[in-house]
Parts: structure tokens; sequence; C-alpha cells
């Protein structure tokens, strides 16, 4: 299974545009927020993002969701003792 953003999780998108391409910021499920001119720019606040809110961050390409980090505490299930 490939993994993939969660409702609340930041994800940035590339949108071409005649003449130019614009990178934009928003959760999976959630309409856009954000224009950003360049994709450092776009990954930079996106991290920030994700930090500040505890969730993960993505990127959208051609090929697929890539996971820029992960800022969120996983539950952990205890070891059983035999």
């Amino acid at each position: 299974m490939t993994p993939s953003p969660d409702s609340a999780d930041v994800v940035v998108r590339i949108k071409r545009a005649d003449p130019s391409t614009v990178f934009v910021l928003g959760t999976s499920l959630n309409p856009d927020q954000f224009i950003v001119r360049t994709r450092d720019e776009a990954v930079s606040q996106a991290v920030a993002y994700a930090k500040r809110q505890r969730v993960r961050a993505w990127f959208s390409g051609d090929e697929g969701f890539v996971l820029l980090g992960r800022f969120r505490s996983e539950i952990v299930e205890p070891a059983k003792l035999s």
C-alpha cells in the first residue's frame, strides 16, 4: 500500500499556468490555502506548518506523494511480556 496524506496533513501541489508554474499549499481534503512562487519556499512553509500542527508534510508530484517530514507523535503499543 502506498502511503498517502491524512486529512489534516499539509500537501504541496504544483499548479502549471501560462506562463509560469506556482506551488500551492493546503490539506489533502480542503481547497488550497497559499500560493508561492518557488518549490523551496513551498517546502519550507509546508514543513514549518507541519511542525506547528504536529502533522506530516507531503509533496504531490507526477508520480504520487512524497513524504517531506513526519512531526506527529505516533502511538506505540507497549511490548507484551510473556
